[in-house]
Order: C-alpha cells, then structure tokens, then sequence
C-alpha cells in the first residue's frame, strides 16, 4: 500500500477548517514514522494552514486521527470595510506604536442605584 497516494485519495473528502477550500489540492508531507503510526502534515493550498496528522497503520485501510494543536477560536475574514476603517485611523493617528497597541483600559458602565 503506497501512503501518500492514499492520503491523497482520502484528501478529496475533506476540508480546511480555517477557509473551508477541499483538501484534494493541499500539500501532504510524510513527517515520520513510529509504532506503527505515520507522522503527516497537510498545508491547505489556498490559505497554507497547516494541521499535523497522525496516521494509524492497520491490517485493511490507514485511519486519520487529527494530532491535538494549540488553536485559537476561528475569526471572521476581515472585509474591506474593516482594512478602509483601519487606514484612516492609522491616517490620522499621531502617537506611537507603544500606545496604539497597548490594551484597553476597561471602562466601568454606570450602575443603577
């Protein structure tokens, strides 16, 4: 059984969690092999989001078992708007990056008395 064609194969029935673009053109790297277990990463061909594999070996067919990442929750796209909106705020801004990117400090909202 040739792996990488498989994985190939497989690839077509699955999608990038990050833009959603069909995994059928995305790159696949062999990383490694132990214990019967192959070490495979995938780089989605539109936005090259990379997620780590770990292919589990058996007597019939390769079962894929996504290898646990560090991810931080899915955004929205940024629109045009959102790019519009930061250029002229960046047009006119007359500090500096210190202060432009420093956090927010938290504004207490009236409470009813």
């Amino acid at each position: 059984m040739n792996l990488l064609r498989y994985l190939r194969e497989q690839a077509k029935n699955y999608d990038c969690s990050v833009c959603g673009t069909n995994h059928s053109r995305s790159e696949i790297s062999i990383l490694g092999k132990r214990e019967g277990a192959w070490l495979v990463r995938v780089a989605c061909s539109k936005c090259e989001t990379t997620i780590t594999l770990l292919v589990y070996v058996a007597d019939k067919a390769p079962s894929l078992v996504a290898a646990p990442t560090s991810r931080q929750p899915k955004r929205p796209a940024l629109s045009l708007d959102d790019v519009l909106d930061a250029h002229e705020l960046l047009g006119s801004y007359t500090g500096d990056g210190t202060r432009l990117f420093a956090p927010r400090e938290k504004v207490k909202s009236p409470t009813a008395s």
